[in-house]
């Protein structure tokens, strides 16, 4: 008995360092913390709190086409989150402190083989300063898409990004809604991360598939080598591409590195060593140790992709005259990544700091507030975090910073400062 006893005391106590260790793993997986001033401010925790609504939206307009033993449907199904902003105690949107015109709306695009909460560290940092960011499961590039996800289904996505902005505008008008009087339509972006970030680009510029209530746009190392310049001139909408120089997934020289010239009004963030998986939330659970974050999801994308459609062949995407270019971009996973990628949780601190400051230089209310955010991110960004690169148009020339809405210094179009500058001025918030 005495030595079942003893057995018993160990295997609880094992259970409670499994335990702890399992705690620790998650409580220590968060965002990194920056250690500049401007950055700190510009992360700071927000005047809101963040709340989600889960619902279905049903596009019975557009048919979900057959994939492999999936027969097809003669709808859309997107299940979606909605995050939002409110106020202590608040049974729903904010009171406290909402515009008057309501909080701009942003549509996330999940990338291929992911899920609408691969961005859950920005829908959070989104909504508690003051931001409406909604995101789907798009029906055949999601990870459970039936008959497996199907690359080529991209050219439907911007068709799913203006049904949602039309459902949450729906709401918006609805005086019985909750949602009644809180979006502003005026204010509307979208965002993504890989096939999601090609999503919001087509839904930015795409001469037949864009949307012309988008007025700002971000993607986050997608696929944009078969974008050409006309392609970019087809609508006047600021956009900026945040990517990791280490992506093995999306190469960083075809399609990052190349856009100032292909887009010179647009900007242009690089992360060192930023991997393609880092972007994604979960990654600061499942690669956080790992040498190189998208070793395993190289082998993952490329078993999934071996029978689809080549990847740079998209029917329906168009030609040249739409300003579109299928033969460009290189291989994904080709070579394989053999360095070591820049920690996620890391990657996705730089990335909010990138994406918020952005879509504040146009977005929020105040016109200081929105020179402050064009600000920290000509200048400050970089200058407070050495492993980040900011390329941005020349003021002067830059269609899509205007005196009220954007200011730089005088200087070049790139700023890589090699240490920090001090801060002064108010923290980047939109109230």
């Amino acid at each position: 008995m005495r030595v079942l006893k003893i057995i018993a005391i160990a295997a609880l106590g094992l259970i409670l360092m499994l335990v702890c260790a399992v705690g620790l793993f998650f409580a220590t997986a968060g965002v990194d913390r920056p250690e500049g001033q401007a950055s700190r401010e510009v992360l700071a925790r927000g005047p809101y709190q963040a709340k989600r609504l889960d619902t279905t939206f049903v596009d019975r307009s557009r048919p979900t086409q057959a994939n492999n033993v999936f027969a097809g449907s003669d709808e859309r199904r997107l299940v979606t989150s909605i995050s939002y902003p409110t106020n202590p105690n608040a049974r729903g949107v904010a009171s406290e402190g909402r515009p008057a015109n309501g909080f701009p709306l942003i549509v996330y695009s999940h990338g291929f083989m992911s899920n609408r909460s691969e961005g859950a560290y920005l829908a959070r940092h989104f909504s508690r300063h003051g931001y409406f960011f909604v995101a789907a499961d798009y029906p055949l590039t999601n990870f459970a898409s039936p008959g497996g996800p199907r690359f080529e289904d991209v050219v439907h996505q911007p068709g799913d990004v203006r049904f949602l902005i039309d459902r949450l505008l729906r709401w918006n008008d609805d005086p019985t809604h909750e949602f009644f009087g809180t979006i502003d339509p005026q204010r509307i972006g979208v965002m993504g991360l890989s096939l999601g970030g090609m999503t919001s680009t087509l839904a930015a510029f795409h001469p037949d598939l864009r949307d012309d209530r988008i007025g700002v746009a971000v993607s986050i190392a997608g696929p944009s080598a078969m974008f050409t310049p006309a392609f970019f001139e087809t609508a006047d909408v600021p956009f900026l591409m945040i990517a990791g120089d280490a992506d093995a997934i999306v190469p960083y020289p075809e399609n990052a590195a190349s856009l100032p010239e292909r887009a010179p009004r647009s900007g242009l963030v690089t992360l060192r060593d930023g991997s393609h998986v880092g972007f994604a939330d979960i990654a600061r659970y499942t690669s956080r140790w790992s040498r190189h974050g998208d070793t395993f999801a190289c082998g993952a994308l490329m078993g999934a992709v071996a029978e689809d459609a080549d990847l740079g062949d998209v029917p329906g995407l168009g030609g040249l005259d739409q300003g579109v270019d299928q033969g460009q971009g290189g291989r994904p996973c080709d070579p394989l990544p053999t360095g070591r990628s820049m920690r996620p949780a890391r990657q996705q601190m730089l990335t909010i700091l990138a994406a918020f400051s952005f879509f504040e230089s146009r977005f929020a209310e105040e016109a200081a507030a929105r020179r402050r955010a064009a600000d920290y991110l000509a200048t400050e960004l970089a200058g407070e975090n050495e492993d980040v690169t900011v390329r941005l148009p020349i003021a002067q020339d830059a269609g899509w910073r205007s005196a009220a809405t954007w200011t730089s210094p005088p200087g070049p179009a790139e700023h890589r400062l090699p240490s920090a500058q001090p801060h002064s001025g108010s923290p980047v918030r939109p109230r």
